[in-house]
């Protein structure tokens, strides 16, 4: 016991000491970005006091799984304990409209917002970066508030005007054409050259844009 130490606790102040014990030993990161949080304890309107300092510890060590059990316990003459469950959640960017978007309808940069949600979230089909999406169109109705995925958009819609790069060793040449399929970046679509009439399959590499090697 701590001469003269007595402090009052709260199940919030319990929580957040419990989460700042886990923050305190994540390595820093400045590519990732870690969401903490403590499961609400269920005795919400009862009070702990202790006379000491808090000891806190955890039976296992970083890096830690997803969810984390914390002891805090009370070393002076009462010696109680009490356990924290915390989530560790590791958040990545995600695309979302921040409103509602009609089918065909053409997403501008002031729809499109970057937010981060739990990586388990994460799906390969998702964007990670506003600026792709760009002068893009919606395939189907894109709902407000969730992560749009390449199956709801062409960077290269059927019907549209496209310039065709076409590369040849050091010389590259750009024609312009129809698009005659739908596609996404990466993804291989038929293309029909307005000059020759020739159909081609170019590779989309942006919005109205394709490329193909001679």
């Amino acid at each position: 016991m701590t001469q003269g130490y007595a402090k009052t606790y709260r199940p919030e102040a319990l929580e957040q000491e419990a989460e700042q014990f886990i923050a305190n030993q994540l390595i820093e990161d400045p590519n990732l970005r870690i969401e903490i949080r403590a499961l609400p304890l269920e005795l919400r309107n009862v009070e702990k006091s202790c006379e000491a300092p808090l000891e806190l510890s955890t039976p296992s060590a970083p890096p830690f799984n997803r969810q984390v059990t914390v002891q805090l316990k009370c070393p002076d003459t009462i010696n109680w304990t009490q356990y924290v469950h915390v989530r560790i959640e590791e958040l990545v960017p995600m695309v979302i409209a921040n409103k509602s978007l009609a089918r065909g309808e053409l997403i501008t940069r002031d729809v499109l917002e970057l937010v981060y949600k739990p990586k388990q979230f994460a799906r390969a089909s998702y964007f990670d970066n506003v600026e792709p999406l760009v002068g893009s169109r919606s395939k189907r109705t894109i709902s407000e508030g969730i992560a749009i995925a390449t199956s709801q958009i062409c960077m290269v819609c059927k019907g549209d005007n496209v310039t065709i790069e076409a590369n040849q060793a050091t010389l590259s040449i750009k024609t312009t054409g129809i698009a005659l399929e739908d596609g996404n970046l990466g993804e291989l679509v038929s293309v029909k050259n307005a000059r020759s009439g020739k159909t081609l399959r170019a590779r989309v590499t942006g919005v109205e844009s394709v490329e193909v090697n001679l």
